[in-house]
C-alpha cells in the first residue's frame, strides 16, 4: 500500500509540535512507520520541508509558512494549496491519500477530479453552521471517505460517508508511562483561552485551596491577565505554578506526579488528547461531560465527569452538582480517597489508555481502514 499523508504547510511537524493536528499527525506517522514492514506499507509525508519525520518527506518549501517571514498566516492559504496540488499531482505514485488538515475542507473541492480514494481525519468540531453547509457539498463524492475522532465529533452532522471512528492513542511503551502513586498538585495543561477553560480552573482551584500545576500555550485571543504575567516563564500566585510554553514531553513529570487533571471544557472538542498523556501517566480527569469527554473518561472509574450546569446535563453521573460546585465536588472526593483506592483509580486509568488509546492501536485501526477502503474502490 502506498500511502500518501498530506498534511498542513502552517508549521513543521516533529515531536516538539505544540498544535493538536499536528501531535496527531507526528504520533500516527511514527507508528505507521514502525510497523510499514510488517504491513508491506509505504508512506510519503507532504509537509514543510523543516519537518522531521521517519518517513520520506514532500514539500514545496523548507521553511514552513509560520517559520517565513515572507509568508506568515495571512498568506499561507496560498501554501497549503500549493502543497495539495503538489500531492495530487503524482497520483499515479500513490494507492491512497490520507488528508490531515482540519476537516479536509482545503482538499475536498479537488476530490472529484482524483481517482484514488482519500480518506479524511476530521479535526475540527462540526458544530458550526457554516462547517455544515460547506462539507454538504461533498456528501456525494465517493472516493471520500471521513473519519471522525469520537463519536461525540458526528453529532452535529450524521450524514457523511463516515467509514470509522478511530480514537487518538499516545505511545505508553517509551513516553507517557505510568506512575502508581502520583503526587498533591492539580495539573492543567492547554491552550490559554476560554474555550479550555483557563479562567474556569483558576476559579476553582482557588475555591478548593488545593496547590496546581499551569501550563499554558499563550495565543492572541489568550485573557490580558495571562498575557501580562507571561513576561516571566515561572509565576507562583499563592500554590499555583503558572509555566508558559513547554514542550509537551516537558510535561511527563508533571502529568505522572499530579494528583488529577482538571478539564473544565467549554466547547464541544472532538478529541481531548491531554486527557489520555495525563490517564497513561496515571492521574485521573476531572471534567465537563463536553465533546469526547465521556468516550474517554469513566465516571468513577479513571476520574469523574461532571454535569456542566443545571441547564445543562449530559448524564447521570456520580458527582450529582453541576458547574464549578460539581467540579470542586469532584475534586475533594478525589483529595479524600484513602491511599489504597486512589492508587486504583490511577491502575485504572492506565489500563484504560492502554486497552483503547495507544498509538500502535491507532495505527493499526488506520491501517486496517486503508485494506477496507482499497478493497472497496
Amino acid at each position: 500500500m502506498r500511502i500518501a499523508i498530506v498534511n498542513s504547510n502552517f508549521v513543521a511537524i516533529s515531536k516538539y509540535s505544540k498544535k493538536g493536528t499536528e501531535i496527531f499527525a507526528y504520533i500516527l506517522i511514527r507508528s505507521l512507520a514502525k510497523l510499514a514492514k510488517k504491513n508491506n506499507l509505504e508512506i510519503t509525508a507532504f509537509a514543510s520541508g523543516d519537518s522531521h519525520l521517519p518517513v520520506p518527506i514532500e514539500s514545496i518549501a523548507y521553511k514552513s509558512c509560520m517559520a517565513d517571514k515572507d509568508i506568515g498566516e495571512s498568506y499561507c492559504y496560498a501554501f497549503e494549496n500549493a502543497l495539495i496540488s503538489k500531492a495530487f499531482l503524482d497520483f499515479g505514485k500513490y494507492d491512497l491519500y490520507h488528508i490531515n488538515i482540519g476537516n479536509g475542507e482545503i482538499v475536498l473541492p479537488f476530490a472529484r477530479f482524483i481517482k484514488k480514494p482519500i480518506v479524511v481525519t476530521m479535526h475540527d468540531s462540526l458544530d458550526i453552521d457554516r462547517i455544515r453547509k460547506y462539507l454538504s457539498f461533498f456528501r456525494d463524492v465517493k472516493n471520500v471517505h471521513f473519519v471522525s475522532v469520537s463519536d461525540a465529533q458526528r453529532a452535529s452532522m450524521h450524514d457523511l460517508d463516515y467509514t470509522a471512528t478511530i480514537y487518538h492513542g499516545v505511545d505508553t511503551k517509551n513516553i507517557w508511562k505510568f506512575d502508581p502513586e502520583g503526587g498533591e498538585k492539580i495539573v492543567w495543561v492547554g491552550r490559554a483561552i476560554a474555550d479550555k477553560g483557563i479562567d474556569e480552573v483558576i476559579r476553582v482551584i482557588k475555591k478548593t485551596h488545593k496547590k496546581a500545576n499551569l501550563f499554558p500555550l499563550v495565543k492572541l485571543e489568550s485573557p490580558n491577565w495571562i498575557k501580562k504575567m507571561e513576561l516571566n516563564s515561572k509565576i507562583i500566585i499563592k500554590d499555583i505554578t503558572i509555566s508558559y510554553e513547554l514542550n509537551r514531553h516537558e510535561l511527563i513529570s508533571s502529568y505522572q506526579h499530579g494528583k488529577l487533571f482538571l478539564f473544565p471544557i467549554q466547547w464541544e472538542e472532538p478529541f481531548g488528547l491531554v486527557m489520555i498523556e495525563a490517564m497513561a501517566c496515571g492521574t485521573p480527569i476531572i471534567a465537563y461531560a463536553r465533546g469526547s469527554v465521556p468516550e474517554v473518561v469513566v465516571d468513577g472509574e479513571t476520574g469523574f465527569i461532571v454535569n456542566p450546569s443545571n441547564e445543562d446535563i449530559r448524564g447521570d453521573f456520580i458527582i450529582k452538582k453541576t458547574g464549578i460546585e460539581g467540579l470542586c465536588e469532584a475534586i475533594d472526593r478525589i483529595y479524600a480517597m484513602p491511599r489504597d483506592e486512589y492508587m486504583t483509580m490511577r491502575r485504572k486509568c492506565r489500563i484504560h489508555v492502554e486497552k483503547n488509546f495507544t498509538s500502535d492501536k491507532m495505527a493499526s485501526n488506520y491501517i486496517n481502514l486503508y485494506k477496507k477502503v482499497l478493497g472497496q474502490s
